[in-house]
């Protein structure tokens, strides 16, 4: 059987498509997304929607089917299209009947009562496939359907006419529920509403150039254009970008290609537009561009509520800029938040995404006068280490001499260590550490960190002691 396309009363389409066909099953909710944008759809094969008010625009029902059916044909689908009050009469009639058919509410139970009984098979393709509809799982509702058509075919029927005829509360009684939904499919009584499959908006702006351009000033004013479009789109659907993706189809025929991941959902076309040119300053395309194609991620738009007791925070899209800037000047590995590592060489230092949050109140435990006094110690390490010659009397140091005038040479005059610490011996020489550790005052002013290399004596002063 070719594929089935059917319209309801109000107006509902199902397009079932042939198993044996060659065209795309992708094609077949495309095809009633042109003609509704109320689109339900039923696996592969099904596809259902409302064409209420394809009236005003095409004509007749008549019409409508003709003009879906030539639609379908056009993409190389073979489909059924049947027109009916409502959306079950319309499943079985175009399952039943090839071609085009049209009912009203007077006909329709007349033609659907002339149907025999083994057309309620066709509603296992997807209307009543649910756990709600026959009482089992998905896997199983087939089965209980068949079983559902046996017993009545047992009873001696054989036309839905004969089904429709039967009373309701009896049914009930003897089949439960999954025998009154046959029922009501006899009756042509629609069980369960129409439920269009929600289409998800592309956020996308493609433009074709006509001559290549180079360099980031022309491609400004191209991305201006796009991104304008993009974030009055995006306002309109209460979205913002949290990723956005901008592709440039080279002279080469290569595509050079660069993706943004955001802070937080934004849509000012100007920080957007800035964030681009800053990543593409440090990443340019190695030849002319022909076309410039930017989409983007969405997420809910962002709701910020100020208070008058707290701190005003920078927006996100000021900070996102700044922070862009920042990493086109020093690198990008230079610069960001820093992260504890899980390891026990306190020289190591981690990186993560520098973000300004809200920072939660703290309870703090009350502390008496003496403690409250007590000194703040903190180490300042230095990015890098440097290098000392260092006298030592009985395994201690006495003398320091930095290999800078940075810091003055002079005498330990009081010290606490030493602290060993290791580790990473595993690696086999890659990464590994064995080092002393000193806390020492010189003569000549200042508190610092003294490290001696085990593995082969040379010093270095790591850091300064405030």
């Amino acid at each position: 059987m070719g594929a089935i396309l059917f319209l309801g009363a109000f107006l509902i389409c199902c397009l079932v498509r042939d198993a044996s066909s060659d065209a795309q099953a992708a094609l077949l909710p495309e095809i009633a997304r042109a003609c509704s944008p109320r689109v339900e759809v039923h696996g592969d094969r099904v596809v259902v929607f409302d064409a209420s008010g394809l009236g005003r625009v095409i004509g007749t029902p008549e019409e409508i089917g003709r003009e879906v059916q030539a639609l379908a044909a056009g993409q190389g689908l073979t489909v059924r299209v049947a027109l009916a009050p409502t959306r079950a009469g319309a499943w079985l009639l175009a399952h039943a009947h090839p071609g085009v058919t049209v009912v009203d509410a007077a006909q329709m139970k007349k033609q659907i009562g002339a149907l025999s009984l083994d057309s309620l098979r066709s509603l296992g393709t997807g209307l009543v496939d649910s756990r709600r509809s026959l009482g089992t799982g998905p896997v199983d509702s087939r089965r209980a359907l068949e079983g559902e058509i046996e017993t009545l075919r047992r009873w001696g029927l054989k036309t839905l006419g004969q089904v429709a005829a039967l009373p309701r509360s009896g049914v009930h009684t003897r089949l439960g529920w999954a025998g009154v939904r046959l029922h009501q499919a006899a009756l042509g009584e629609d069980a369960d509403p129409l439920v269009p499959a929600g289409i998800a908006p592309a956020f996308l702006e493609r433009m074709q150039l006509e001559w290549p351009i180079e360099g980031l000033e022309p491609l400004a004013f191209v991305l201006s254009r796009q991104l304008e479009a993009l974030s009055i789109s995006l306002e309109r659907a209460d979205r913002g970008a949290i990723a956005i993706t901008t592709s440039l189809r080279l002279v080469t025929r290569t595509t050079h290609e660069r993706t943004l991941t955001l802070p937080a959902p934004m849509r000012d076309a100007r920080t957007l537009r800035t964030l681009i040119l800053l990543d593409l300053e440090s990443h340019p395309p190695p030849a002319g561009i022909d076309a410039v194609t930017v989409s983007v991620e969405v997420a809910p738009g962002r709701i910020t509520q100020g208070s008058l007791l707290e701190r005003a925070y920078p927006a996100a899209e000021h900070l996102t800029t700044l922070m862009a800037r920042l990493r086109a000047l020093a690198g990008e590995s230079r610069v960001n938040a820093p992260a504890v590592l899980d390891t026990h060489d306190a020289r190591d230092v981690g990186m993560q995404p520098f973000a300004v949050t809200p920072a939660c109140p703290v309870a703090r435990p009350a502390v008496s006068a003496p403690d409250a006094a007590a000194p703040c110690v903190a180490l300042r390490r230095f990015r890098l280490p440097i290098a000392a010659r260092v006298m030592v009397e009985r395994g201690s140091p006495v003398r320091v001499m930095p290999a800078t005038s940075a810091i003055p040479a002079g005498r330990v005059i009081d010290r606490a260590g030493p602290w060993r610490s290791s580790g990473r011996w595993w690696t086999a020489g890659r990464a590994n550490w064995d080092r002393d550790e000193w806390d020492v005052e010189l003569s000549g002013g200042g508190c610092y960190r003294l490290v001696r290399d085990r593995a082969n004596g040379n010093w270095a002063i790591e850091g300064e002691i405030d």
